[in-house]
């Protein structure tokens, strides 16, 4: 590894009364670190350039009493250190795998793990697996998503609403209702074998109240703790804000996000290293592709910037998307900065969640929207440090169904996937709105189970014969833009041009050097028969023609044109 420094927590009965010793000349024992709690014992360790894979031999001695620990040093895989960077050339399909699929029926209950499976409890488990997952590659695939981004899928050992995933038990090992570690790298072996790409979604804000850990923390400082329970204020921009209270700063940076969701205190060193060696080795072990990072201005954000600058020390270039649920680009920019801020602050963050765009479309498209609201939120990217990292979406595992928020509207849900899928930014669709889920929350029903996930069910929705008519035209509809995104460099690469909306009706070009598309939507109750372009003139300056790609049908004329209403235009030009 580019940090040859290693640190180990070593667990057990008092471990703190023996000495340690590492008889190896590639490994140096650095240090030994005791801890309030005798259970624990920090070892500091350098691995020499000059070591090779294989085992080590760690020696504890008390007295007469000795044993011997085996730690094995494994080769960096090649794959992990050439791995796939998600780019705006990407598309997300996000996914919670208890609701996915059940590809593996044995594992839907666990001797290991409390809660049973239970499909009529809309908190429960519902059994959806890994397994699930590998089975419908293809159907993501066939969609035309690059990139699929899983929920937790690590072991949540609670004895309730565990499903979701956000309640850690253990760091280093897959639920095992979902699978196994092997199973976890096997999705991303396919997957990059597929030409796909896989996100994982990690958590250093808490862990889950079954924690193997908090029966026995290492020092009280282990965790952010309170007299009595105290929730966080979940205002993200109390970590940005210059004129915060030190009061809203705490709960929101301490506060525990719910009774079974301890917070953890990263200001605690042997705490953060041990965070950002667990991330480091996932990225290694599994050769993901990127990371989403939960709850990101929650933890202590000093060390999740130095979590950062170690994690793309190992992997330079490294993806990682920072949940930030704040509503303006200015709050949004404390984040996506290539600056220090005022602060001093530098959060070396690649990716940010676009939240202040996400209600943007919910307004646009949403009852009597207007497009304008996109023209100006988009006007505010200067405030980035790089608006083309940021993570576009139109709905996600918190919020309710975009169609829901949409008043069922599913002309409006097509309005909002060409929007998200051809403006600047990485864009993130969630699993089930391609074929028209639309429930409103709680959060249960709105990660509900996709049909024909489950071996008995009525229908089975990744199939054609299993959609309905209005499914499968939105499916198609947005396959077809997916699948054209895919070597559209316009897109990927393009420079942004928008002009100001004119009666709910807002154009933009998407443009390099060599290919330009022109992007209309009509989001009025107004058909065009005539729609005049000579207002785009000095963008359409060049091309005579083009494709409207979503009918696949061939324009000679771009002085005028026609566009239905509440309905979009995607048209590749032609010189």
């Amino acid at each position: 590894m580019v940090n040859s420094d290693v640190q180990l927590l070593i667990h057990g009965k008092n471990i703190a009364d023996f000495d340690v010793l590492i008889p190896n000349k590639n490994v140096e024992l650095k240090s030994v670190n005791k801890v309030a709690n005798k259970n624990y014992l920090f070892l500091n360790l350098t691995i020499s350039k000059n070591a090779t894979p294989g085992n080590v031999i760690i020696k504890f001695t008390k007295g007469k009493e000795s044993f011997k620990y085996v730690y094995e040093l494994k080769p960096k895989p090649q794959r992990a250190q050439n791995g796939q960077a998600v780019t705006s050339e990407d598309v997300i399909y996000l996914i919670t795998p208890d609701r996915f699929a059940n590809g593996d029926i044995t594992n839907d209950s666990t001797d290991d793990t409390l809660e049973k499976v239970d499909r009529y409890n809309e908190n429960g488990r519902h059994g959806g697996d890994l397994q699930g997952v590998l089975d419908n590659l293809a159907y993501i695939e066939e969609l035309g998503a690059t990139t699929i981004w899983l929920n937790p899928v690590l072991e949540n050992d609670q004895p309730a609403y565990s499903y979701h995933g956000y309640g850690i038990s253990d760091f280093y090992k897959t639920d095992t209702r979902f699978g196994t570690n092997e199973d976890y790298k096997k999705i991303v072996d396919v997957s990059h074998k597929k030409g796909m790409k896989v996100i994982m979604d990690q958590v250093f804000n808490h862990c889950g109240s079954g924690h193997w850990w908090m029966n026995d923390l290492p020092s009280k400082d282990w965790l952010n703790q309170w007299d009595t329970f105290t929730r966080s204020n979940f205002t993200n921009i109390a970590s940005s804000d210059p004129y915060v209270s030190s009061d809203d700063y705490e709960l929101l940076t301490r506060g525990w996000f719910d009774k079974n969701l301890p917070d953890l205190n990263l200001e605690n060193t042997f705490l953060e290293t041990y965070m950002i060696q667990n991330s480091i080795w996932w990225v290694t072990y599994a050769g993901i592709d990127g990371i989403r990072l939960d709850t990101y201005p929650y933890p202590n954000k000093h060390a999740m910037s130095k979590w950062m600058k170690a994690l793309t020390a190992e992997y330079p270039g490294f993806y990682m998307v920072a949940e930030t649920w704040a509503e303006r680009a200015s709050y949004l920019s404390y984040w996506n900065n290539d600056k220090p801020n005022r602060d001093g602050y530098t959060p070396h963050v690649s990716s940010i969640s676009d939240y202040a765009l996400y209600y943007s479309i919910i307004r646009a498209f949403g009852k009597d929207g207007d497009v304008s609201e996109l023209y100006k939120t988009l006007a505010e990217d200067f405030v980035y440090g790089n608006a083309a990292n940021n993570k576009v979406f139109n709905g996600n595992h918190d919020v309710d169904r975009l169609l829901a928020l949409l008043d069922e509207n599913v002309d409006k849900l097509k309005l909002s996937m060409v929007f998200t899928l051809t403006t600047r930014g990485i864009p993130q669709i969630y699993y089930g709105d391609e074929i028209l889920m639309k429930n409103k929350r709680p959060d249960g029903k709105v990660r509900q189970d996709f049909p024909g996930g489950w071996k008995n069910d009525k229908r089975n929705a990744f199939t054609k014969e299993g959609r309905t008519v209005e499914e499968e035209a939105v499916f198609n509809y947005i396959k077809t833009i997916l699948n054209w995104r895919k070597t559209a460099s316009s897109i990927h690469n393009g420079k942004l041009t928008h002009y100001q909306p004119r009666d709910n009706v807002y154009v933009y070009f998407r443009y390099t050097e060599t290919e330009n598309t022109m992007i209309i939507i009509n989001n009025s109750n107004k058909n065009y028969n005539d729609f005049d372009l000579k207002r785009f003139e000095k963008s359409l300056k060049g091309y005579n023609g083009g494709k409207d790609i979503i009918n696949d049908k061939l324009i000679d004329n771009l002085d005028h044109i026609a566009i239905s209403k509440n309905s979009a235009l995607i048209i590749e030009l032609t010189k």
